[in-house]
């Protein structure tokens, strides 16, 4: 599988302010990959940057291949995009602004229908003038224009805002059957469950910079568990049992509950307990949200 985008030391200011300051990141075909950053981390401008709404001042920037700089009608031929503030006509039907935004794109709506029925558009809200949709029924029209001619790569800048659980749940579906598929996301989002659930990898920009690139999971499971443990009765001498690699053990007053942070190998802990009077042994891995922060307070 070849590179669906390949960002080079891209650098954008404004006037005294630098927004990005030599980003590079390289996204694979068939990859879902997360940026993260709070407010002013440089992930907007990175992302209109990619998409040739603004002009860098330094850096190359590949879609599937094509120079941005040199095609850009070449190299957005494949791209499905929905920005972090998508307008609409609001004189215009729900379905009017679906039907103009897929005549601009070379590729056929093909999917329109059926991601409108999966978003639970109906009939009678694509008859609708937009003036009158809610924020998230302008956002699922959103998604199903970034979607529906079946693009190799979707860009979507924050696309869940204003969505209720289910259709987050619905997106992060379609995220998904979409990399299975073949195709390519590349989502920024602040809602850090849904980049946790969805994404293969995620890089973190912090003031304009790459600070952190990698697999989503070493950020998060395979870095430390938080861990509680119930027995059915307190150990003799009422303390706590010898656990290998737990940290931060503390105990509640009846000494039959434990909690505590643990890293390493599992199955040595299993080990420890196969023979404590357990009732529970519930073991969480370290959230995305978590692992977002520490890094950020590192780089700071």
């Amino acid at each position: 599988m070849g590179e669906a985008l390949r960002i080079e030391g891209l650098v954008k200011s404004y006037g005294p302010i630098t927004a990005v300051d030599g980003v590079s990141l390289s996204v694979g075909e068939g990859e879902v990959f997360g940026f993260l950053g709070p407010n002013g981390a440089g992930k907007t401008t990175t992302i209109r940057s990619v998409m040739g709404l603004v002009g860098p001042d330094a850096g190359r920037i590949e879609i599937l291949g094509r120079d941005v700089a040199h095609d850009l009608a070449g190299a957005l031929a494949e791209v499905g995009y929905l920005p972090d503030e998508f307008a609409l006509w609001p004189s215009l039907t729900g379905r009017e602004c679906l039907d103009y935004l897929g005549s601009l794109h070379p590729r056929p709506p093909a999917r329109a229908a059926e991601l409108c029925e999966r978003f639970e558009l109906t009939g009678s809200d694509l008859d609708r003038q937009v003036r009158r949709y809610s924020r998230g029924m302008k956002q699922k029209l959103g998604i199903v224009q970034a979607f529906q001619h079946g693009p190799r790569l979707v860009i979507a800048d924050e696309p869940t805002g204003g969505l209720d659980p289910l259709m987050r749940e619905r997106f992060v579906g379609l995220v998904a059957e979409h990399a299975r598929g073949g195709g390519t996301v590349f989502l920024s989002s602040h809602v850090l469950s849904e980049v946790e659930e969805a994404t293969d990898r995620v890089a973190v920009i912090r003031a304009g910079r790459i600070v952190r690139t990698g697999p989503t999971r070493h950020l998060t499971g395979e870095r430390l568990r938080h861990c509680t443990l119930v027995l059915r009765e307190p150990l003799p001498g009422g303390g706590p049992p010898d656990l290998p690699s737990a940290e931060d053990v503390v105990a509640d007053p009846s000494g039959t509950t434990f909690r505590f942070e643990h890293s390493g190998d599992m199955g040595a802990l299993l080990r420890a307990v196969a023979d404590l009077p357990v009732i529970e042994l519930l073991v969480e891995p370290e959230r995305l949200s978590e692992a977002f922060f520490e890094v950020y307070r590192s780089e700071a």
